[in-house]
């Protein structure tokens, strides 16, 4: 007996709000986990650094670069992972 796939778009929106989630969803723990721990510490820097993460700047806009960078391939990595499924 098969098991039921998960619907590509759920696991996408999932890794959008917060990365892992998706992964979470899909049943892929460890690949969860990894993207919480990377989302979280960016989180992180955000709260302790927040004064010097709001000026434009080279390590600003390299930050802000990576925060987009992991959310992004969070959800990408999740629909492809759900539709291979």
């Amino acid at each position: 007996m098969k098991a039921k796939s998960k619907d590509p778009r759920i696991a996408a929106l999932l890794s959008l709000i917060f990365p892992g989630l998706g992964h979470f969803y899909l049943g892929r723990f460890f690949d969860g986990s990894a993207f919480m721990v990377a989302a979280g510490i960016l989180w992180l820097a955000v709260l302790t650094r927040r004064q010097m993460l709001t000026v434009i700047n080279p390590v600003s806009l390299l930050f802000w670069f990576a925060m987009a960078a992991v959310y992004f391939y969070a959800a990408v990595e999740c629909y492809r992972k759900a539709s291979q499924s």
